[in-house]
């Protein structure tokens, strides 16, 4: 359909968009961008629990997945993928589904025919669907927006981080070394697009044996406290090692959850607290 358009009606097209997305965004207190270098480093499982952890809290929260061709949220959510956003077709808007503690959310999961379905989209294609995402999606007055971004620093990311001048960023990265590598580059890159980096967290952070309570670094430690020296970042805090996260992350129940008192929920907390501070200091008042 939009081939099919002028260039002048495609023009139209994009500043009708932008336009949506700032009044969308306006309503929105804080948007805080969940970032990592590489996959498989548990930013989505951050990403999660914070929304969950802030929306237990009282505030008004949603989480976008921007993972566009590897949409996780819903399934660690626990959300029924078959779900589809309820549509208004004369306002041209969409609204996202209502998840656990009223958390609004909004996935590719929802939109593609089944689980095994893939999205093989070429950039552009998925720009436009974030953009989408953004500005005609009902997302209402929200005190926090967290999206949860592909691993890298290519297409999804850079055009969130785009359009979303006043975003609040966070790194996820793992103690280990190739982790790190590619976490200090996705550092840099907010850096010099002169973002507001709350800091980093280190997730899998030393495996606390059941039996005997000693602590094993699995994958070394020290680096996030390095990174976060180097760059002038603050270290959040430390998610350790616990298998639970992951089973819950595959039962689709968030382990903040499930297990409360945990050694991680309890770090979480922490994390949540702290991100909830340093916005308290940036606005001046309470969020």
């Amino acid at each position: 359909m939009q081939e099919q358009l002028t260039p002048e009606e495609k023009q139209e097209l994009i500043n009708k968009r932008e336009e949506n997305i700032k009044k969308n965004l306006d309503k929105i207190r804080h948007k805080i961008v969940i970032i990592s270098g590489k996959g498989g480093v548990g930013k989505t499982t951050v990403s999660v629990n914070l929304a969950i952890s802030l929306a237990s809290m009282g505030y008004k929260t949603g989480i976008l997945d921007v993972d566009i061709t590897g949409p996780n949220v819903a399934k660690m959510l626990g959300i029924d993928p078959t779900l589809k956003p309820k549509v208004d077709p004369d306002q041209n808007r969409f609204y996202p589904i209502i998840g656990p503690i009223n958390l609004k959310v909004m996935s590719m999961a929802f939109l593609i025919p089944n689980q095994d379905s893939p999205v093989v989209w070429r950039g552009p294609i998925k720009m436009t669907a974030v953009r989408q995402f953004l500005g005609e999606a009902e997302w209402g007055d929200l005190d926090f927006l967290i999206c949860d971004l592909p691993p890298g620093t290519s297409d999804e990311t850079l055009d969130i981080l785009q359009l979303i001048p006043d975003e609040n960023v966070i790194v996820v990265t793992t103690p280990q070394e190739v982790a790190l590598m590619d976490a200090r580059k996705t550092i840099s890159m907010a850096q010099k697009m002169d973002r507001k980096l709350l800091g980093i967290v280190e997730n899998m952070s030393g495996f606390k044996c059941s039996k005997c309570g000693y602590t094993i670094d699995i994958f070394g430690s020290g680096g996030a406290e390095k990174a976060a020296r180097d760059f002038e970042v603050e270290l959040l805090g430390k998610i350790p090692f616990e298998t639970e996260i992951g089973q819950q992350g595959d039962i689709g129940l968030p382990f903040t959850l499930k297990y409360p008192d945990s050694e991680s929920s309890q770090n979480f907390k922490k994390i949540t607290s702290r991100i909830i501070e340093i916005l308290d200091k940036g606005n001046g008042n309470r969020v």
